[in-house]
């Protein structure tokens, strides 16, 4: 009965199957043995193949250019091989075929590692007016000339190579009705990310490395945010653009100091205090921070990383800069030395932050109990009359 379905409707049944699945029905009989050829979506992982030539063989025959269905989704998987493969130059055919075919969603995940290189993307993609999400793994990004996807709304690049700053600027600047980012920046890489965007909801950014550099730092401009996680222990500038106040904020930050600080650590004993930086170095930082702050004064709900105090040195001045906080997560959970900045946090200031009297109406504290900062933490709120989630 199935089998007298047109092949549309047949289509449909096998695109609600894996790819592996779908494959198989080609040998139940003559009617069946090309119809999953005309899959709109499909899913291939190298590893699932006996050998790599095998894998290559099986997506020249899926992505045959004289095919004329859309392809409305496309993962791949590509692993190391084995088998002398080292240039991925059958992805270039395939992913061309793929924005022939009207491609929607793209993901390419390509695990190399230190003696292959990183696949390339071809510049095809670029103008891919039909894509509405793209997500790339460990691929490298050909230099933007021209680009225009006006209709990608997600895009998530992790540890993907840029050839230059302006590549990444361009991509970001050139999806007009793009709403969520997401960007893991690979160990060396010490650009200046620019995310310039007027549609831009959410953003994602990190950049965790052994490697530091001056050079290194963030810049976003984006006004319709209203999700922004950073994760940076890299970057020593931070330049955001008036953040509004129902922006979410997530952030973990050390503006440099971090590098500072594990130089210089076996100068000070496990009692070390906040603050015992060559002020010489440490100074060129404040204006950047000062800025940083500015930018997102107006945010009303925050999770802070307790290493963020390192840079911002007390939690009452920090919280001073935002009068209009209603809500405040703590996260400090140490794992190992470098981490332990819970320890560090000074509650000596005078003052009590604006915020703490008037708009604040939630805070929550994940850290381990027996830290002595954290009871004096929450003697302070219970001091100025604050609840406090444990």
């Amino acid at each position: 009965m199935i089998s007298q379905l047109p092949d549309h409707l047949i289509c449909h049944i096998l695109s609600l199957l894996s790819t592996k699945e779908a494959v198989k029905t080609s040998v139940l009989s003559t009617r069946w043995r090309q119809l999953w050829l005309w899959l709109p979506s499909l899913e291939l992982k190298s590893r699932d193949f006996s050998d790599f030539n095998n894998f290559m063989s099986f997506g020249y025959r899926f992505f045959d250019s004289n095919r004329v269905s859309c392809k409305h989704k496309l993962k791949l998987t590509i692993h190391r091989n084995e088998d002398g493969v080292k240039d991925a130059y059958y992805l270039t055919p395939w992913l061309k075929a793929a924005v022939k075919h009207k491609i929607q969603h793209l993901h390419v995940h390509s695990y190399s590692y230190a003696d292959h290189r990183f696949h390339k993307m071809p510049q095809r993609l670029y103008t891919c007016h039909t894509l509405v999400c793209l997500k790339l793994f460990q691929v490298t990004l050909d230099d933007a000339g021209f680009v225009f996807l006006p209709k990608l709304k997600t895009m998530h690049l992790e540890y993907v190579k840029f050839p230059n700053e302006a590549t990444f600027e361009t991509l970001v600047l050139c999806c007009p009705v793009l709403e969520d980012l997401k960007i893991f920046v690979a160990n060396d890489d010490g650009k200046v990310f620019r995310v310039h965007s007027l549609s831009l909801k959410r953003l994602t950014f990190e950049r965790v490395s052994s490697f530091f550099s001056d050079s290194a730092g963030v810049v976003i401009d984006a006004p319709r945010l209203c999700f922004l996680k950073i994760n940076d222990n890299v970057s020593k500038r931070f330049i955001v653009d008036s953040l509004d106040s129902n922006t979410i904020l997530d952030m973990s930050l050390v503006f440099g100091l971090e590098e500072v600080d594990k130089t210089n650590w076996d100068e000070f004993d496990d009692g070390a205090v906040l603050g015992e930086f060559d002020e010489s170095i440490v100074s060129p930082m404040r204006s950047s921070i000062s800025d940083f702050l500015s930018g997102i004064s107006r945010v009303s709900d925050m999770s802070i990383c307790a290493r963020t105090f390192k840079s911002f040195q007390w939690l009452p001045n920090f919280l001073e800069s935002f009068p209009n906080l209603k809500s405040l997560s703590l996260v400090c959970i140490a794992k190992n030395v470098y981490d332990d900045y819970i320890n560090e946090i000074n509650f000596s200031s005078s003052s009590v932050p604006e915020c703490l009297l008037s708009s604040l109406e939630f805070v929550e504290i994940i850290a381990p109990i027996y830290y002595a900062a954290v009871v004096e933490l929450i003697n302070y709120l219970l001091k100025n009359e604050f609840f406090v989630d444990i």
